[in-house]
């Protein structure tokens, strides 16, 4: 006991020794932070996190409410420049045994030091709360303590059955019912559509919708010639009939799954054989697979082997499908070397479940690992429930020995069948085994020669192509625990697979017969409100029913934000509480409705969407007619007219190859390493460019899709226009507008060798100044210049020429600058 008590007093002393100096530190770092974003960054999540649970406006325990700044001011718990004087600061220090938070007997962690010392700041700092009460809060309201599925859940828009609206509008065809269902929203505040676009935007438009290309201007000339509905029809089904199609669409999946080659942390290691998925997901689209196979086959095709009786040697394409579409569980990032396994097991299927929640479910799962999700009615057992159903995946890598390492493990799968890879290591052994016999009589001078023989046979693998991907369960899966504030060292109760709880409420019908307002309580997690699911291939098919209500719901609404720039659920990923409720349901329900009764075909999709007139918009405000819709929907949320789209990264990089006729025809296969400059090799991460292979100079003109995806190193020119962030889900990604974006098109090498291309190409087909410009223009914008135009190019050429005394310089910088215009950058 006296030892004890000497180190504990020796630890005090410490503690006491470093508190003055830790404290000056933590007070230095907040100082320069606005009041404002010091509470929004720091104190409202802490407030949330520790607090709110029990003092909410609704249910404040001891009549005191933490949600706004009226709760704390009325009850007089914070005395604004005094934290010393605040009964707060009291209560979580537990100074005064009458009144401590939280309470001692409540099984509730106390607060940290480090958050009581960020309390503290934010009260000497004067307490800057910007919250109002509930009474006026607009946002979403927290849950209720004890977690329960309530009715306003159970009437939450996103959580109701798909509706067909078309049933009101017979007479009507389903892309005329899109029209019809817009103009129902516009004619209350006497606002209508914009007209339609020109027949050369509509061209661009689609063209870039589908293809991520521009069109050339004999496209644009044969549209404008014969601009009727049937002449759409023929374009639309030439642009989904080609493969372009699905590199352009295969794109848009990838940045939702947060598609990488590489693991990401240190090391950045090669994900082996990633490409195939990237290759199955282009060929899925092209082939219009319904959307609901595609879906299973990734979710559980390592299953669908055996449920649907495929083999290699009786029907391989579908089974070298089935193993490659599960490479989706391979894509997040991976630890290599994580300080504890067991954690980073777990932290690879968070990744996993919040990747799914988002993509096919738009629901945000994340939080639940550690507690109930604070508004969406997603309990912790719900996560762990639906975590249990991914627990028979292979781990991504397996321990090594000694140290806290994984290796790779069974990552990849070889292509082929058991019986063909156990043929060949059999032969392997055998050779094996002779060259050992050798060594055992040979002389010294042969054994150098037959031992190196020897490590190369041992070194050798299958002569098979692998894939990313699971494999067949062998084993059974792990049990699951829910898992105190998401540590899996403080299991708490055993759970079994099972859909979240409030899928059960709606399947069976418990509030039926409840009131306005009333609660329903939870049910136990084996009660009848939890559906049981015996592995991953239910869980697809779950998702992929025509009762579901959020898969259809999710994918019509990531198909129309790609065609509008802004989805009719603003927030793709999110349809809970958090995101946005969109303002048209019955227009979302129309295109999901259409999606499930055309057989899940994607290709469908597009053409309802672009049939429409209000595809067919012009993104022009147009004033004189459209003055109520500007007044009353200024953001454009109803879709009174198109919107105005930069293009993406890879459409800007992918459009120079085909202005300089450069654009390879590549389609598949192993990724292509770009050119790197000599400033991004001198300040990379030198692990990083130590497996950056650059590929030849004839292969670096391929599509976009078609470059590697490191997580730590990045194309310069994609990154600069927004490339996806392949750390997470990416439902829609942002556009900037930074001076970094023009200044990488003025100077950046590819751009700067485009332009020349291009510019060669100018000065070799004409003499004179003004059919070159003509050619220009017919080039990039599909269009003649105008008089304007013309005299404005032809100063700026003159002046160039004089400064660079060069006709071929010149013209590069003409041709440089009219890459970088708006009318280039954007489409109509």
């Amino acid at each position: 006991m006296k030892r004890h008590r000497k180190n504990s007093d020796k630890l005090s002393y410490v503690w006491e020794f470093w508190r003055i100096p830790l404290l000056v530190f933590a007070t230095t770092a907040w100082a320069g932070q606005p009041p404002e974003q010091f509470f929004e960054a720091k104190i409202r999540p802490l407030l949330i996190e520790r607090c709110i649970s029990c003092h909410s406006d609704k249910d404040p325990d001891g009549g005191l409410s933490l949600e706004s700044k009226e709760g704390w001011a009325e009850r007089e718990v914070i005395s604004p420049g005094e934290p010393k004087q605040s009964l707060l600061i009291a209560a979580v220090r537990h100074q005064d045994s009458s009144l401590r938070m939280p309470p001692e007997d409540s099984g509730i962690e106390r607060l940290s030091e480090n958050e009581i010392q960020l309390l503290e700041h934010w009260i000497r700092e004067g307490a800057v709360d910007p919250r109002s009460s509930q009474a006026t809060h607009t946002g979403p309201k927290l849950r209720p303590r004890q977690f329960r599925i309530t009715q306003q859940d159970t009437s939450h828009w996103a959580y109701q059955p798909i509706r067909d609206p078309s049933l009101k509008y017979v007479d009507k065809r389903p892309s005329e019912v899109v029209d019809q269902l817009i103009d129902d929203k516009l004619q209350p505040m006497g606002a209508t559509r914009s007209p339609q676009a020109s027949p050369r935007e509509l061209v661009r438009r689609a063209y870039f919708d589908l293809w991520g290309l521009p069109p050339d201007s004999e496209a644009v000339i044969t549209f404008q010639n014969d601009p009727s509905d049937a002449a759409w029809s023929l374009l639309i089904d030439k642009l989904l009939a080609s493969p372009l199609y699905g590199q352009r669409w295969g794109r848009y999946w990838l940045d939702w799954v947060r598609y990488a080659e590489t693991n990401g942390y240190e090391r950045d290691g090669n994900k082996a054989g990633a490409w195939r998925y990237r290759d199955y997901v282009i060929d899925s689209l092209n082939r219009d697979k319904p959307y609901d196979r595609f879906l299973i086959e990734q979710l559980a095709g390592d299953l669908l082997i055996a449920d649907e009786n495929l083999s290699i040697e009786h029907t391989p394409e579908r089974w070298k499908e089935a193993i490659i579409a599960t490479g989706y569980y391979r894509l997040h990032v991976w630890d290599d070397e994580p300080d504890d396994t067991e954690a980073a097991e777990l932290d690879d299927l968070d990744d996993i479940m919040v990747t799914t929640g988002a993509v096919v479910m738009g629901m945000t799962t994340g939080c639940n690992r550690c507690h109930d999700h604070k508004f969406d009615p997603l309990s912790q057992v719900d996560y762990y429930s639906m975590l249990d159903l991914f627990r028979d995946i292979d781990p991504y890598g397996l321990s090594k020995k000694g140290g806290g390492g994984r290796g790779t493990g069974r990552i990849s799968t070889f292509l082929c069948s058991e019986q063909q890879l156990s043929d060949w290591r059999a032969e392997q052994h055998t050779r094996i085994e002779a060259i050992e016999n050798k060594i055992a009589s040979a002389d010294e001078s042969e054994k150098i020669a037959l031992h190196e023989q020897l490590k190369q046979l041992r070194e050798q693998q299958p002569p098979f192509d692998q894939a990313l991907a699971v494999n067949p369960p062998a084993h059974s899966r792990k049990a699951t625990f829910v898992l105190a504030r998401g540590d899996y060292q403080s299991p708490q109760q055993q759970v079994s697979a099972a859909i979240p709880q409030l899928f059960g409420v709606l399947s069976h019908g418990h509030l039926q017969n409840a009131g306005e307002g009333d609660q329903v309580k939870p049910q136990a997690a084996d009660s009848s409100s939890h559906i049981p699911m015996r592995n991953r291939l239910d869980f697809a098919r779950w998702l992929t029913s025509p009762h579901h209500p959020l898969t259809a719901r999710v994918l019509a609404n990531r198909i129309w934000l790609n065609h509008f720039g802004s989805g009719i659920v603003p927030t793709a990923d999110d349809f809970g509480y958090t995101g946005i409720a969109p303002k048209n349901e019955e227009l979302l329900d129309h295109l999901a409705t259409q999606l499930q009764r055309g057989g899940w075909s994607i290709k469908n999709l597009h053409r309802l969407i672009m049939h429409s007139q209000a595809y067919r918009m012009s993104s022009q405000a147009h004033p004189e007619g459209n003055s109520a819709a500007r007044e009353h929907d200024p953001e454009n949320s109803l879709f009174w007219r198109q919107n105005l789209r930069r293009l993406d990264a890879e459409a800007i990089r992918d459009s120079m190859l085909v202005y300089s006729g450069e654009l390879t025809d590549k389609s598949s296969g192993p990724s292509v390493y770009s050119s790197l400059s000599a400033e991004i090799q001198e300040t990379a991460n030198p692990v990083s460019l130590s497996n950056w292979t650059t590929s030849p100079d004839d292969q670096q003109n391929c599509r976009s899709v078609y470059l590697v995806v490191k997580r730590s190193l990045k194309d310069p020119l994609l990154e600069s226009f927004d490339f996806a962030n392949s750390h997470s889900p990416v439902g829609q990604r942002p556009v900037t507008t930074v001076a970094p974006q023009a200044l990488m098109l003025l100077n950046d090498r590819f751009v700067q060798k485009c332009s020349e291309t291009i510019a060669k190409r100018l000065i070799q087909q004409s003499v004179d100044e003004s059919p070159r410009i003509q050619q220009l223009w017919n080039l990039i914008y599909q269009r003649e210049p105008t008089q304007d135009e013309q005299t404005v190019l032809t100063e700026f050429l003159q002046k160039q020429t004089e400064a660079q005394r060069s006709e071929l310089s010149a013209w590069t910088s003409v041709v440089r600058s009219i890459l970088n215009s708006n009318e280039c950058l954007y489409v109509e």
